[in-house]
């Protein structure tokens, strides 16, 4: 995730119906997906979206630009949902990316913070938007699915299946004009020079069978490391000795839900610590140095007393590898053993007092 968005989020999630983040995979020499066995030719940053069955390239022009990246990953459960995922592309000119850096390191103050948030806002154009749509869901998936699907193609004038395999079909939507009231000229010319790649990302875009995150999660059955904590303390998984149920939260410092949802997991371990249950945050985008100095600005601004580790290889070997979206957070008991399905996305602190409650039920 590119610099600015690190600096945004920590001031709000900037998507608002989104409840996690997805974690995305750059080009690789060690994994041959079939969409580089396809077409060798294809350049720029692979992506690929393993919960959603979709994988691309990102124009090169694009991965070469710090303000041209997903407003956001916006996954759904594939089996359940009618959109499997859907990824708007937003636009930000390269002069107004390095002045809103700016703006947002010497902002200090909540009203300062709100300020920045505004102009970027007013700024960001989303110019693409790819919805992968399961056909089995159609009629009978849930409606707020359903109406969500008709408001985001109403937005746009080109909707263009690119891709099909079995029940799922991608398509990407789009315009041939956008409000420039308020970009310079030099921007405009920036932003059709972005959009003319529109043709070349279209024909990179390829489906799979979605992954079920919750089935390889659950494969790995204990939770293993030792490693340091954001502070710097050494830590192993015998932390989990002392207590017959640990909270593990994996978040990552680009992900608004997950830094959103920080309060409620403090107030959370404040409550049930008395009862002999942790919760433990894993820094997914973490060993890092620049990554490492965020974390610790985020857990400090959100108040954050319970331990956060940076992952080791075995946390990246393990759960980590089949993380394909944050906050995602599993319940280990006192050996380490997964108990229960995972839980992708933010919840409020009662929600996840519930789901506390049904793995205790489970250890009896």
């Amino acid at each position: 995730m590119k610099k600015i968005y690190l600096a945004i989020f920590m001031i709000i999630a900037l998507c608002a119906s989104i409840v996690g983040c997805g974690k995305t995979e750059d080009n690789s020499e060690e994994k041959q997906t079939q969409l580089e066995q396809k077409d060798k030719s294809l350049k720029g940053k692979k992506m690929k979206f393993e919960e959603m069955g979709l994988e691309y390239y990102e124009p090169q022009i694009w991965a070469e630009k710090e303000g041209v990246s997903p407003a956001c990953v916006i996954p759904g459960k594939y089996g359940v949902a009618y959109i499997v995922g859907e990824i708007p592309y937003e636009f930000l000119s390269t002069e107004f990316v390095k002045e809103i850096m700016k703006d947002s390191e010497n902002a200090k103050t909540e009203e300062d913070q709100k300020e920045v948030l505004k102009k970027y806002q007013e700024k960001s154009k989303i110019f693409v938007n790819l919805m992968v749509l399961d056909k089995n869901k159609e009629k009978n998936g849930p409606n707020e699915d359903i109406e969500r699907k008709q408001k985001v193609f109403s937005e746009y004038k080109y909707k263009e299946k690119v891709a099909e395999i079995d029940n799922l079909e991608c398509y990407i939507l789009y315009n041939d004009e956008y409000d420039e009231s308020n970009l310079s000229d030099e921007e405009k010319k920036e932003f059709k020079e972005v959009r003319e790649n529109i043709e070349e990302f279209k024909n990179s875009i390829r489906l799979f069978t979605p992954i079920d995150i919750d089935k390889k999660i659950a494969e790995n059955k204990t939770v293993e490391f030792e490693t340091k904590t954001i502070d710097g303390k050494k830590i192993n998984s015998n932390i989990f000795k002392d207590n017959k149920l640990t909270m593990v939260n994996v978040w990552a410092t680009f992900c608004g839900p997950c830094i959103g949802e920080m309060p409620d997991i403090q107030k959370l371990y404040d409550e049930i610590k008395k009862e002999n249950i942790n919760v433990v945050g894993i820094i997914s985008d973490t060993p890092d140095d620049e990554n490492e100095v965020l974390a610790k600005q985020i857990l400090d601004k959100k108040g954050v007393k319970f331990v956060n580790i940076i992952p080791d290889e075995k946390l990246n070997k393990g759960i980590l590898k089949d993380i394909s979206g944050v906050p995602t957070t599993i319940f280990v008991d006192s050996e380490g053993n997964i108990v229960g399905q995972p839980i992708i996305g933010s919840r409020s602190k009662e929600e996840y007092k519930k789901e506390i409650n049904k793995r205790l039920g489970s250890l009896k």
